[in-house]
């Protein structure tokens, strides 16, 4: 593997005299850009400057799904993308998708590959490394520039429990992995424009894992990271037995359960499921703070969901400052309604499509 780093590849690739790039590698699922790709772009536009390298994509997927995907791009993305379209990459599988990746990287000799720490980024991203011999980073926070060409890397370790800062010569190539949540997202375009897009031929072969059937995560066990809806507890749900509620609502939600960190403190809720800086980050579509006041090491840890609702009995908690929607009530009695309105919805929503099933 020694010898195919990313920055020395002029014997392989085509030969350039720009600054190598900074590189985003975009995720999508089925034609849906993944929010963490966004979040990834918008650090890479602030790092690329001070490198005087330029900002690239690169977007692998099946021909099936990049047009949808790149409908999404074009809402946020005026930096040239590298499209890789293949029958094979309809599915997450490692050794097609590194197959995949490697050709426009050695195209492209980024000086940085940006990827997501999610589920994928975070099986990807060490194998890139390793297949290239380059320097390898995960579970970062922050990325910067500092003085004497020289960055700084903030990552997380030992479960989230313990920071860590390093720096990093700017002239040597490295791979990251940027956890979800923890940057913003560039806003949208005012006008969508025309995306440059490179097309690049690669030749796959099948490898012998394939997929058969996709099955949900049980959110009960799901990684809280992982979650797309998240219901969480806090020191107002009063104690253990308070977290049944909790737990209702998010069976009715099909939604992973957690905790902030007084919760966790007090041992109503282990310490996987802790939400915050000193738990774990996350970026869900939907996040149910109940009885959560919002202090600032909380609200660090899920400031990225796309959608938050809070209930709670104070009015002034800092908690609403950053919600959506807030409900100020009694948890007791608003969380048991909520869940029993969302079965009703979901027992009138089924029955149509079982009477149609059945028709048919």
């Amino acid at each position: 593997m020694k010898g195919n780093g990313l920055a020395g590849l002029s014997n392989t690739g085509a030969a350039t005299t720009e600054s190598p790039p900074v590189v985003v590698l975009a995720e999508c699922d089925k034609g849906e850009v993944e929010k963490v790709t966004f979040e990834l772009l918008g650090d890479a536009r602030k790092i690329a400057p001070i490198m005087k390298a330029q900002v690239e994509l690169v977007l692998l997927t099946s021909a099936a799904h990049s047009d949808a995907a790149l409908r999404q791009l074009r809402l946020y993305v005026r930096e040239r993308v590298h499209l890789v379209e293949h029958p094979l990459l309809e599915d997450y599988i490692t050794e097609t998708f590194l197959q995949a990746v490697e050709v426009p990287l050695k195209r492209l000799q980024p000086r940085i590959l940006m990827v997501g720490a999610t589920a994928n980024g975070r099986d990807l991203g060490p194998r890139l490394a390793a297949r290239f011999g380059v320097g390898y980073a995960p579970h970062c926070l922050t990325l910067k520039a500092v003085a004497q060409g020289k960055m700084e890397l903030t990552r997380v370790s030992h479960g989230g429990r313990v920071h860590v800062q390093s720096i990093w010569p700017s002239e040597r190539p490295i791979i990251i992995t940027m956890k979800p949540g923890v940057a913003d997202a560039p806003a949208p375009l005012s006008a969508a424009g025309g995306l440059v897009i490179e097309r690049h031929e690669v030749n796959i072969e099948r490898d012998r894992v394939r997929v058969v059937e996709r099955i949900p995560a049980d959110p009960k066990t799901q990684d809280i990271r992982e979650a797309e809806r998240i219901v969480s507890g806090g020191r107002g749900v009063g104690g253990p037995e308070g977290f049944a509620v909790v737990q209702d609502l998010a069976e009715a939600l099909n939604a992973a359960g957690a905790a902030s960190r007084v919760a966790v403190d007090l041992g109503w809720m282990e310490h996987a499921r802790q939400v915050g800086q000193t738990g774990k980050t996350v970026a869900p579509k939907l996040y149910v703070a109940v009885g959560i006041s919002g202090a600032s090491h909380h609200m660090m840890g899920m400031r990225g969901a796309e959608k938050i609702v809070a209930v709670n009995m104070d009015k002034q908690a800092p908690i609403f400052s950053i919600s959506h929607f807030g409900v100020i009530g009694d948890l007791h009695q608003v969380l048991p309604r909520l869940a029993r309105r969302i079965r009703q919805h979901k027992a009138q929503m089924e029955t149509p499509a079982q009477a149609a099933r059945m028709k048919a």
